[in-house]
C-alpha cells in the first residue's frame, strides 16, 4: 500500500505520523540553534518529548521514534551517547559520562542506561577524592528493555536478548537470552521465529595449557 493510500485510509495515524516528524526536526533544530551537541538522521519522530542536555555528543540514526519522554544526559564534554537505527524508546532516561551506546532495531520501555554511579560506592563517598565508578554501556542489536529495567555501568547485553520488567543488570550478558530479575539472571533463551528456542551461545574455548 502507497504512502498516499494509507494515509486516506488512516488519516488520523498519518497526521500524527507528520506531526511526530515535525516535532523530530524541530528538536534538532531547537538544540543546533542552543549549541547541543545532539544529531539525528532522516525520520526522528517524536511523540512525547526528549530532554537533551549536558556538554558530551548525542547522536541519533535514521528512523528514531521517541513514544515517551526520554532523557538522554551527558555529565563530560568527553561522553557518547549513540542510538542505532529504528531505535523505539519510551521514557528512556540516558547517563552519561563516557559512552552508552544502542544498537539498531533495540525497544527501550521506561528504562535506565547509566554508565556512571555518579556518586562512589566507598563509605568516604562525600569526600571529593573518593573515586566513581565509570565504565561504558553498551546494547547490541534488536534488545528489548522493559519496563523499569536498569542497565549499570560497565555491562554490555548481547544481540536479541529480552531485559524483563525490574531486572538490574549488574554484569554483562550474551546473545539470544531472557534476563530477568535484581540482580539481573538468565532465565530462558530466546524463542526463535519458529516457536522452537534460539541455541545457546556457544562455550568459551577452554583455557590454554601451560
Amino acid at each position: 500500500m502507497s504512502l498516499l493510500k494509507r494515509a486516506v485510509r488512516e488519516p488520523g495515524k498519518a497526521l500524527r505520523t507528520a506531526l511526530a516528524l515535525l516535532r523530530g526536526q524541530l528538536y534538532v533544530l531547537w538544540y543546533r540553534l542552543h549549541g547541543i551537541r545532539f544529531r539525528a538522521g532522516k525520520g526522528l519522530r517524536v511523540y512525547g518529548s526528549l530532554s537533551v542536555r549536558g556538554p558530551g555528543e548525542i547522536i541519533f540514526g535514521a528512523n528514531v521514534t521517541v513514544l515517551g519522554d526520554a532523557t538522554p544526559h551527558t555529565y563530560t564534554p568527553e561522553a557518547r551517547i549513540v542510538v542505532g537505527d529504528n531505535v523505539m524508546m519510551g521514557t528512556a532516561r540516558f547517563g552519561c559520562a563516557r559512552e552508552i551506546v544502542v544498537g539498531d532495531d533495540c525497544i527501550l520501555a521506561e528504562c535506565s542506561l547509566s554508565d556512571t554511579d555518579h556518586h562512589s560506592a566507598r563509605a568516604d563517598r562525600r569526600s571529593p577524592l573518593a573515586p566513581i565508578r565509570v565504565a561504558p554501556v553498551s546494547l547490541a542489536r534488536n534488545v528489548w528493555v522493559g519496563r523499569y529495567a536498569a542497565v549499570l555501568p560497565g555491562c554490555t547485553v548481547g544481540e536479541n536478548s529480552v531485559l524483563g520488567h525490574g531486572a538490574v543488570v549488574m554484569r554483562s550478558f550474551g546473545p539470544n537470552l531472557i534476563i530477568v530479575g535484581n540482580p539481573a539472571k538468565v532465565a530462558a533463551p530466546i524463542p526463535s521465529a519458529t516457536g522452537q528456542s534460539a541455541p545457546p551461545p556457544p562455550p568459551p574455548p577452554p583455557p590454554p595449557e601451560a
